[in-house]
């Protein structure tokens, strides 16, 4: 085990809690309303990935924001544990139970919370901004919160419950789900990405087009073209399809088929709800 962690990373106090805006605090709120005291620990860790090329991050409901740093070497984490309890004292030591844990197995590196069970529903877990080395491979997984992920390169999956999922970067791939959730993706990668309700904006960034396999089973899907000149495109809606490029202009219901030039990038949308497709303006 090559793991370190910053010896900042365990420190109890009671605080005054600001104003936050995940729904988990709030339900953490409400209860400590209840209760009456509310507790923090900060958490401030640092974890090697020296010969780690993939990461997963595997935690309890919490908004995650994800930095690439071109020169990174380490997982770098902050936060904080909230808590509630019947006196100061129970507060504080729910806050202070919870632990985050990485593991190593190979060159992979994940990294999950261990929370004992008589805490498990008295505590909530928020998180800064997370940075990882930007040429590493990442997955993300949790129940309830938003995902934001920017300059990492990478291949990147996502697995959210509920939450808006945003990526900018991902050039080996991305595949994303969320249950409840609009997307949002810039990259030059494949991108598979499916939301069970919500809407979906895609753009395409690499030089010739990349692949997209998009659905959602309750919106609709934007899907901004960087070329359409060996375009294989599959759409099908239960609104309307409109199509803007320079070799395709049409307006229609139902579905769209048609393949220009070899049709080596495919795009394959589905949505109940519109779907409009278009090239980008600035080409």
């Amino acid at each position: 085990m090559r793991t370190r962690a910053n010896s900042r990373a365990s420190r109890p106090r009671l605080s005054s809690l600001p104003a936050v805006t995940t729904a988990v605090l709030a339900a953490g709120l409400s209860l400590a309303c209840a209760l009456g005291f509310r507790g923090a620990t900060e958490v401030d860790a640092e974890y090697s990935l020296d010969e780690i090329d993939a990461v997963r991050i595997n935690l309890p409901d919490t908004p995650m924001s994800v930095l690439g740093d071109p020169v990174g070497v380490s997982l770098e984490v902050e936060g904080v544990w909230y808590s509630v309890g019947g006196s100061s004292r129970a507060a504080a030591d729910h806050s202070a139970t919870p632990s985050l844990f990485f593991a190593r197995e190979g060159r992979f590196g994940e990294l999950s919370a261990v929370i004992p069970t008589a805490s498990r529903d008295l505590v909530d877990l928020e998180l800064g901004e997370l940075r990882v080395p930007s040429d590493r491979d990442l997955e993300l997984r949790t129940g309830l919160g938003d995902i934001d992920i920017s300059q990492v390169e990478g291949n990147i999956s996502v697995d959210v419950e509920a939450g808006r999922v945003t990526i900018f970067g991902g050039a080996d791939g991305i595949a994303v789900r969320t249950g409840v959730g609009d997307i949002e993706i810039e990259t030059t990668g494949n991108t598979t990405a499916s939301t069970g309700r919500g809407d979906v904006v895609v753009s395409q960034l690499g030089a010739g087009g990349n692949d997209l396999l998009i659905s959602t089973s309750y919106g609709s899907i934007d899907a901004v073209l960087r070329s359409d000149s060996n375009l294989d495109l599959n759409l099908l809606a239960s609104g309307d399809i409109r199509v803007q490029t320079r070799t395709i202009s049409t307006v229609t219901t139902g579905s769209f088929v048609r393949q220009v030039g070899n049709g080596s990038v495919t795009v394959e949308l589905r949505a109940r709800g519109d779907i409009n497709v278009r090239l980008d303006e600035s080409l």
